[in-house]
């Protein structure tokens, strides 16, 4: 509310600088009319501006100029007796605050042009705006003088706008304020009441001019409007959108109720509300998804503001939604040639994909060659299809691991794994030569669960039995493109580029293209007053680290930034984050820690949410998983890389002086090129039992804030921790997930916990960008190894990552999952 009463603070301001101003320059002539009354000048507007239409995109109000869509409108009036005729005519434009027109007004035989130039800004809510009008021909003898105007709409609910203007000539001394109320019982544009009052200098608030009237609407974008003035005159019209165009016209009611003359206005511009296009559009629009590459959470500034990076994940399952509820798409038609998913994105895109299935949409999938989980996608599809030269493999799912203790052994080094808890095996890359028992066991159940879930959705949704999939997939393995058509995997054989045709055929008529931006202004379009209420989605992306990946220093400001702020009713913050530091981890967790003690927080993991990421998505009031995410892993990890035998392999010696006992620890060997320093020495006894006492202390801290986040009992995180990881499913039966589902389902949950309605709620995304550009994509090798380990979260491997935080965090302890247990999703 302070942000309302500030506004509104300053639009007074506006005015009564507007008022109390006296420009230095040329005044009128003694004798000159007094300037021209607002209901004189404003005579194309249908009704206040503040309460109905746009008010001229912002010539009648400036403040509405950034509360309205752009647009441009032509519109004209007649003189009475021809209704044809155009005595007056006018070209009013808006874009994105900046409004701009150009009237022609002709009285007999004088005839004065009106150019108009204003400025706004503002929310929704509340609105302030000027405007500098200009006038030539016989203005002077029309009372039309160069005048500065100051405007201000507020809307601080759905029920109630009230708009202000004021009017300064700049020749003369005359000034005038009007004001104006709507009123919508209802809280929409169903019904809309309203009021408004001209006052001038020295004028008695008796004698003020007013009018008073209401609209209704009949169906969307069809409104019936009426307006009374204290003259005893009176306007009635209709007013038709249908989605960018419009067209509107009334008719003047002189004092004896004969008809005094017609207003008549063409619009095109942003999408309105509108059943009239829903009805025309019904069925008949297709929307073509690239799903190419591997769909990224963000992308960098770079590419937002040029607009070349391909779409991002959220962008796809919003579009896919919409197309779902806005009632005219009637095929989506999927492009999965080059997708790099993992089965969580798969899992969640299928979901959406069946929902718009379920509502009448056909979707159609295109392969080119297809793996597993590029084919789990596929199969929601109602049809799906392959290029003819195709191939499928199915092999099933593996899980590997790459070890690196005998190339540490052959350069001279070792690595001590500080492993305390039992399933915690990130470290076992540099301290092993195959899989712990207690790994392989995890890994495998994890596997299962994930098998059965993809291996049980393509079943589904392909109606081919259990056992002749497993055949396929264990027998087969490949298949070539008619093979798969043959099994019942895919319907037809057809390239991309000739899919118009192919829909036409399959639909048995035509279909217009609508693209994703198109779409999100039908389904985004309101007429609704007052800012909607706002669901925060922030993202948690790559290692929890400080100032990459996660960005933990950043990003915890934008956190503890929601707290305080009254539109965002709820926050939903996407994790999916192998962990690393867990400094970065539990500065994340305290920032989302305070805001859900103010409002309801749910966390959506995606492909991997475990150990630090599991950290900081332990405080949420709801945590979302998908069957197949890595989630869990409650443990701390650790070890000392240090050289043995380094000089005698490659020559280079080392020396130091000290002083402090153990000062040589933090000395050792630097290594060329790339300047990382291996300690010379191994620790000691009593230095490897302090770093068990510190790790111990670090595993309690971390079990004592699960359970607290979780509301539940440190024995029983125990008993579920030691750094075992688990699926979605499994991680629901243990108690660390509370519900399976995707990311808008967490949108979903979150709207339903803060009581918002569906149609009252926006969703807004707090840091959908990641640094300035990815020099990964560009650069040579093996310069790109480099610029991928230093911060791109979602270009890293996980290799990559694991070495380098182990690094980084040398001797402390970190929260962090083995390597290879998460998909590589390269942009």
């Amino acid at each position: 509310m302070s942000a309302f009463l500030r506004g509104v603070s300053v639009a007074c301001l506006l005015i009564l600088t507007s008022l109390l101003v006296r420009p230095v320059g040329v005044m009128a002539q003694a004798g000159s009319p007094d300037m021209a009354r607002y209901y004189d000048q404003s005579f194309f507007l249908s009704a206040p501006p503040a309460s109905f239409g746009d008010g001229l995109f912002g010539t009648a109000n400036p403040a509405l100029a950034r509360m309205v869509g752009s647009g441009t409108a032509f519109i004209w009036s007649s003189d009475g007796t021809d209704v044809g005729s155009m005595q007056n005519w006018g070209v009013f434009s808006n874009l994105g605050g900046l409004s701009a027109s150009f009237t022609r007004l002709n009285r007999g035989p004088l005839e004065v042009n009106r150019y108009h130039i204003g400025l706004s800004g503002g929310t929704r809510s509340g609105a302030i705006g000027i405007a500098y009008q200009g006038f030539g021909g016989d203005a002077t003898a029309l009372g039309r003088y160069n005048r500065f105007v100051a405007g201000s709409v507020f809307r601080p609910t759905r029920y109630l706008s009230v708009g202000a203007v004021g009017n300064l000539a700049l020749e003369t001394d005359d000034w005038e304020v009007v004001g104006e109320i709507g009123v919508r019982p209802f809280g929409t544009s169903r019904l809309t009441l309203f009021a408004d009052a001209s006052m001038e200098d020295g004028e008695a608030i008796q004698d003020a001019l007013w009018s008073a009237g209401g609209a209704v609407e009949i169906v969307d974008g069809v409104q019936l409007f009426g307006r009374f003035f204290e003259n005893e005159t009176q306007t009635i019209g209709l007013r038709i959108d249908v989605g960018r165009g419009g067209v509107e016209s009334f008719s003047g009611i002189d004092t004896d109720g004969d008809y005094s003359g017609q207003v008549s206005r063409i619009r095109m511009g942003s999408h309105q509300p509108s059943a009239l296009y829903r009805a025309v559009a019904s069925g008949r629009q297709r929307i073509d998804l690239d799903l190419s590459g591997s769909l990224p959470y963000r992308k960098t500034r770079i590419a937002s503001f040029f607009g070349s990076a391909p779409p991002r994940y959220y962008e796809v399952l919003r579009t896919i939604r919409q197309a779902a509820e806005t009632g005219t798409v009637r095929v989506i038609t999927l492009n999965l040639s080059g997708v790099k998913l993992g089965t969580a994105k798969a899992w969640e895109l299928r979901r959406a994909l069946q929902t718009a299935s379920d509502r009448g949409i056909t979707v159609v999938a295109y392969l080119e060659n297809a793996q597993m989980t590029d084919y789990y996608l596929a199969s929601a599809a109602d049809v799906v299809v392959q290029d003819p030269r195709g191939n499928m493999i199915l092999p099933g799912y593996a899980l590997s691991r790459t070890y690196l203790d005998g190339t540490l052994d052959k350069l001279g080094l070792e690595f001590d794994e500080w492993r305390f808890f039992e399933f915690k095996s990130a470290a076992e890359t540099l301290s092993r030569k195959e899989f712990s028992e207690a790994d392989s066991t995890q890994r495998a159940e994890y596997l299962e669960d994930v098998y059965a879930t993809v291996v049980r959705g393509m079943s589904n949704d392909r109606d081919i039995d259990r056992d002749s999939l497993d055949l396929l997939i264990d027998e087969k393995t490949i298949l070539t493109a008619r093979d798969a058509q043959s099994a019942g995997l895919v319907d037809s054989l057809g390239r991309w580029h000739d899919r118009d045709q192919f829909v036409d055929d399959l639909l048995g008529h035509g279909t217009r293209m609508i693209d994703a931006e198109e779409l999100d202004e039908v389904a985004t379009a309101t007429r609704a007053w007052s800012e909607p209420d706002k669901i925060a989605v922030v993202y948690g992306i790559g290692p929890t680290s400080m100032d990459t990946g996660i960005e933990a220093r950043t990003l915890h400001k934008s956190i503890r930034d929601l707290k305080s702020r009254d539109d965002v009713s709820a926050v939903v913050f996407r994790v999916d984050s192998p962990g690393g530091d867990g400094m970065a981890s539990d500065l994340v967790a305290q920032a989302l820690k305070e805001v859900a003690a103010e409002k309801p927080v749910i966390v959506s993991q995606g492909q991997v949410a475990g150990s630090g990421g599991y950290w900081i998505s332990a405080y949420a009031d709801t945590i979302l998983a998908t069957p197949t995410t890595v989630t869990g892993s409650i443990g701390v990890i650790g070890g000392w890389l240090y050289a043995d035998g380094w000089s005698e392999k490659t020559g280079q010696t080392y020396d130091v002086v000290q002083e402090g006992r153990r000062a040589d620890l933090f000395t050792g060997y630097r290594l060329p090129i790339i300047g990382a320093q291996i300690p010379a020495r191994p620790l000691r006894t009593d230095e490897r039992e302090r770093v068990e006492e510190l790790f111990q202390s670090f595993y309690t801290d971390f079990v004592q804030l699960v359970a607290e986040g979780r509301d539940t009992t440190e024995t029983h995180i125990r008993e579920v921790a030691e750094g075992r990881i688990y699926s979605g499913i499994d991680g629901k039966q243990v108690g660390l997930v509370d519900e399976i589902g995707g990311f808008l389902d967490a949108i979903d949950l979150a709207r339903r916990a803060s009581g918002v309605p569906a149609d009252r709620a926006e969703i807004v995304e707090v840091n959908p960008e990641s640094g300035f550009w990815n020099l990964s994509r560009v650069l040579p090798f093996p310069f790109r190894l480099i610029a991928r380990g230093s911060g791109d979260s979602e270009t890293e491997s996980p290799a990559e990552a694991f070495i380098r935080t182990a690094v980084e965090n040398q001797p402390a302890p970190f929260v962090m999952i083995p390597p290879g247990l998460y998909p590589v999703e390269p942009r």
